[in-house]
């Protein structure tokens, strides 16, 4: 189960946030060495703002945290705008249907492989599912080298918008992905996943369709 967190149900999440922060601590500060500020053994930056939506893979609020990932509205300050908007070729897509998706983070314990590839896909279905709940028509991010067929293989039509370009030691590429019905169904089906992979909890339970 994915929950969706927003500042309207993040009271009931902060036991999962906080591990969401930690094990982003981990994985992009002590595995990749991405150069983060770091504080109390979490990683927060200024885009963990209260319009965020996070995204959190746990059997219940106080499970085991198994993945997250953030979106974020383009129609105010985020990161692909701020920082990696040279990777583009030509106008970066924004406006209040046009979101974010950043800080995808296995668990640090995920094994490699298979394993990490179905927790991306149902991660791609969760933001999807999401964005069709709250009317948002496309997502924009940024992909590693080693994300990027990942993220192409997983059946949504996302589309560069710029050539991969070598940032540090990683080539990162921006992509668009456009958001329906149509494309959830084609993840859905070539990633196996029956059911709808997110719950939403804002005063009642909202399932994507």
């Amino acid at each position: 189960m994915i929950h969706i967190i927003t500042a309207d149900n993040r009271r009931h999440y902060h036991h999962a946030l906080m591990e969401m922060h930690r094990q982003r601590k981990e994985v992009f500060i002590d595995q990749m060495k991405w150069r983060l500020d770091e504080s109390a053994g979490i990683e927060i930056d200024a885009y963990d703002c209260p319009e965020a939506i996070y995204l959190i893979e746990a059997a219940a609020p106080r499970a085991p945290v198994m993945g997250s990932a953030r979106l974020l509205p383009t129609d105010r300050p985020h990161l692909l705008g701020d920082h990696f908007g040279f990777l583009c070729d030509g106008d970066l897509p924004a406006g209040p249907d046009v979101w974010e998706a950043t800080r995808f983070c296995p668990a640090p314990d995920t094994a490699p492989g298979q394993p990490r590839h179905d927790l991306l896909a149902r991660m791609i279905a969760a933001i999807m599912e999401t964005a069709l709940i709250f009317g948002i028509e496309q997502v924009t991010f940024v992909s590693s080298a080693a994300l990027t067929p990942l993220a192409a293989k997983a059946g949504w039509d996302a589309q560069p918008l710029g050539a991969a370009r070598r940032v540090g030691r990683d080539r990162l590429t921006v992509f668009v992905a456009a958001i329906d019905q149509r494309g959830l169904r084609r993840v859905r089906e070539r990633n196996n996943i029956k059911t709808p992979v997110t719950r939403f909890f804002g005063g009642e339970l909202i399932q994507a369709a």
